[in-house]
């Protein structure tokens, strides 16, 4: 009996992956999402918390309160909500993201929490819409595959950090995994970090504790 129950426990958890998967890849096809409801119950499917480990993501970046943190693709607020209770009241989230549906969605979320230090910014595929010098972290997670001409899009995340500033991109591995989108849309990380570094970043550090993701840290 306790043979037979582990191994249904097993089904269901590939069942719960294979589920997210196909969601993932329908939407990476539509960015953005054409069902924007159906998109936001995908990203905050509690099951992603398993591998995408939000808690020792937030401990690794050693967030300070009063800082000022944009969050790229924020969707409906999956890391923004952490950050903006790391930042505390003295600090600022930008959510920054190209569909009005999420960010609309975003709001209420942080309304519903009672978090004041959020401010949506309805970026254009090509132009993160952030001013010049205005944050000390940006924060990139599965998103970047969607930008398709990143040699001009670099300019501007160097432009708004601040001196001392941090790129920090999260994204899958360049390999078939159980979650994410095709392999063909991904980045691989050499090619990831090449790109950044001859945009004028310095990698400063990279993390391995994800299981399907890479995790580094660019410095102005």
């Amino acid at each position: 009996m306790a043979k037979r129950r582990k191994v249904i426990g097993q089904a269901l958890i590939l069942f719960v992956f294979a589920t997210w998967a196909m969601a993932q890849v329908r939407h990476q096809r539509h960015h953005p999402p054409d069902n924007i409801n159906e998109y936001i119950e995908h990203l905050e499917d509690p099951s992603r918390n398993q591998w995408q480990q939000p808690e020792k993501v937030m401990k690794a970046l050693e967030i300070k309160p009063g800082e000022t943190i944009a969050d790229l693709g924020s969707g409906p607020g999956y890391f923004t909500l952490r950050f903006a209770r790391a930042v505390g009241p003295k600090g600022k989230v930008f959510a920054v993201d190209i569909s009005p549906g999420m960010l609309a969605y975003l709001k209420k979320q942080a309304r519903a929490v009672h978090l004041t230090n959020i401010k949506p910014i309805l970026a254009k595929p090509d132009n993160p819409e952030l001013s010049p010098s205005s944050v000390d972290m940006i924060f990139i997670c599965d998103t970047l595959h969607h930008i398709s001409n990143r040699a001009k899009y670099y300019p501007f995340l160097m432009r708004a950090l601040k001196p001392g500033g941090r790129l920090v991109n999260i994204d899958f591995y360049k390999r078939t995994l159980p979650v994410g989108p095709p392999v063909h849309m991904k980045i691989a990380k050499p090619e990831m970090i090449k790109e950044a570094e001859a945009a004028g970043f310095h990698l400063a550090k990279q993390l391995s504790f994800l299981e399907y993701q890479y995790f580094l840290v660019f410095e102005r």
